[in-house]
């Protein structure tokens, strides 16, 4: 039984894996993710800003004033 030599194993290995690459290209597309676009408005229909002023008060608690 002849042995191959590891030159002839690595041709072969660097042949097989191009076909697998090009056919799994073909198979799949590579899909971008799509940009996250959010509402300036919130579920009330209120502004986000507004929304945060609404919900913060000085006289629940926050920082401290110096």
């Amino acid at each position: 039984m002849a042995t191959t030599s590891p030159r002839r194993t690595h041709r072969r290995y660097v042949r097989e894996k191009a076909t697998i690459d090009h056919l799994v290209k073909e198979c799949y597309e590579v899909k971008t993710p799509e940009p996250r676009v959010h509402s300036s408005r919130t579920e009330k229909g209120q502004s986000v800003e507004e929304q945060v002023r609404k919900e913060w008060s000085p006289s629940k608690g926050g920082l401290p004033t110096f």
